[in-house]
C-alpha cells in the first residue's frame, strides 16, 4: 500500500514538473513573440512627432520607429512626455529609448548611448519680421531666446549670451517671438519651414542667421544595454541602405534629411 502511494506521488510529481516545464516554454515563447520597444517622444513636435487632424500620433520619428520595430520584430509602444522631462523619464526607465530629434552632443554622450544618426539639420536663428536689432547669432547676447531648457538649441543660445525663456514646444516658442515676450528662438531649419507651411504664415517671422555646423540626431538610450544598441544600429543601417528612411523623410520634408 505504501509503495502504491509512493508510486502515485512520484508519477503525480513528474507530471506536475512536465506540465510546469511546458508552461514555462509557452510563456518564454509568448514573451519572445511580444517583445516591446518603449519609445519616448513629445507628440507635439511637428513634423517629427505630432498628432494629425484625427488625433493619431504621426510624424517622421513615429514612422522610423515603426519601421525599426518591424525590422527587429518588436511591437513599438509610444509614450508621450514633455521634452524638459524626457531625460529624467528615460533615467527612471519610463521607456527604453527616446526618438525626438535628439541631437548627438559630446555632453550627452557622456551619459547616454546613441544609435547611428538618421537626421542631419542646421540650426537657424529666427526673429519677428520687423526685428531690426538681431542680424546674427552674435547679436543675441542679452536678448531673450525662447528655448527648451534641455535642448541643444538652448545650449547654442546660451553660448552666445542669450537670456533663456524656457519653452519646451517649438510652436509655443514661436508664439513668444510673435508676441514680443522673446526676441528670438533657435531651432532647426526644417522644423521652422514646416511651421510656416502649416500656419500658412511666411511673413511674420524670418531667419536672420544659420549655423555652419550640421546637427546630427539619433536614438538615445541609457548606457549599458549593448544588445539593444547593436540591434537598433543594425536596423537603422539597413533602413538607411535600402532607402526606407529616405522615403519617410521625403514624405514629411520633401527632402532627404537622413544623409549629410
Amino acid at each position: 500500500m505504501e509503495w502504491k502511494k509512493f508510486s502515485t506521488m512520484v508519477l503525480a510529481g513528474a507530471m506536475a514538473v512536465s506540465m510546469a516545464a511546458c508552461g514555462d516554454s509557452e510563456s518564454s515563447a509568448s514573451s519572445q513573440e511580444n517583445k516591446v520597444l518603449r519609445v519616448g517622444m513629445e507628440g507635439t513636435f511637428a513634423p517629427y512627432t505630432y498628432h494629425d487632424e484625427d488625433g493619431n500620433l504621426t510624424g517622421y520619428e513615429v514612422d522610423v520607429a515603426n519601421a525599426i520595430g518591424e525590422k527587429i520584430g518588436y511591437e513599438v509602444q509610444f509614450i508621450e512626455t514633455e521634452w524638459d522631462s524626457m531625460f529624467e523619464a528615460l533615467d527612471a526607465d519610463g521607456f527604453d529609448v527616446v526618438m525626438n530629434q535628439v541631437a548627438i552632443t559630446d555632453e550627452r554622450k557622456e551619459n547616454y548611448d546613441f544609435s547611428t544618426p538618421y537626421i542631419y539639420t542646421k540650426p537657424v536663428l529666427i526673429v519677428k519680421a520687423d526685428n531690426t536689432d538681431i542680424h546674427s547669432f552674435e547679436d543675441i547676447a542679452g536678448k531673450k531666446a525662447a528655448e527648451g531648457l534641455t535642448s541643444n538649441f538652448n545650449q547654442i543660445a546660451q553660448s552666445y549670451g542669450a537670456e533663456i525663456l524656457g519653452q519646451d514646444e517649438f510652436a509655443l516658442a514661436m508664439e513668444c517671438v510673435l508676441s514680443g515676450e522673446a526676441d528670438c528662438t533657435i531651432n532647426d531649419e526644417l522644423t521652422y519651414g514646416y511651421w510656416r507651411t502649416v500656419k500658412g504664415d511666411s511673413t511674420s517671422t524670418k531667419i536672420v542667421d544659420e549655423s555652419d555646423d550640421v546637427t546630427c540626431s539619433g536614438i538615445v538610450m541609457k548606457k549599458g544595454n549593448e544588445e539593444l544598441l547593436e540591434l537598433l544600429n543594425g536596423a537603422v543601417k539597413e533602413l538607411l541602405a535600402d532607402g526606407t528612411i529616405a522615403g519617410i523623410s521625403e514624405k514629411y520634408f520633401s527632402a532627404d534629411i537622413s544623409q549629410k
